[in-house]
């Protein structure tokens, strides 16, 4: 996968990320607290793993111990960290050359073992981790009675790649 597209889908999630969140701030979470809760949950869960691999790509340590927090975080708190998060994905990406999206990475997976993954390999895993389950979070939002956002990358390109 090219640079360009990488950059792309980043902006994608990006878009994806901030209209799952604004669904998620629209649905009554009265009706359905422990739904809303969960949403909310797996919305941290991809934010959580998106700053692992960040912590991975650049040799730093997480600090991480579980793929998510005690605490939840609010919708607010979640658009302004997945947006920095994601907007440092695409600076990332921007800047890389093909050698760069080769390097091999060692790193250390939460539960102690240890992983091996191409820069382009953990790119992809942020993407499609998230993609996955912002389609439960979707699912989530219809029960409650919301409107799930058209988070697909061919709405994405047609009225937001610009």
């Amino acid at each position: 996968m090219d640079k360009d597209t990488l950059v792309t889908l980043l902006k994608y999630k990006l878009w994806a990320d901030t209209a799952t969140l604004q669904s998620i701030q629209e649905t009554d979470d009265s009706i359905h607290p422990e739904k809303h809760h969960l949403m909310l949950r797996l919305m941290n869960h991809i934010y959580v793993v998106d700053r692992i691999f960040q912590a991975n790509m650049t040799s730093q340590q997480h600090g991480y111990t579980a793929l998510n927090t005690p605490e939840t975080p609010s919708v607010e708190e979640l658009r302004v960290n997945m947006r920095e998060c994601t907007e440092w994905y695409i600076e990332r990406v921007s800047a890389m050359q093909d050698a760069d999206l080769a390097e091999v990475i060692r790193f250390q997976f939460v539960d102690g073992g240890k992983g091996e993954m191409k820069s382009l390999d953990m790119i992809n895993h942020v993407l499609f981790h998230g993609t996955y389950h912002r389609g439960a979070v979707g699912w989530l939002i219809s029960e409650c009675g919301g409107i799930p956002p058209k988070d697909v990358v061919t709405v994405f390109l047609r009225d937001h790649n610009h």
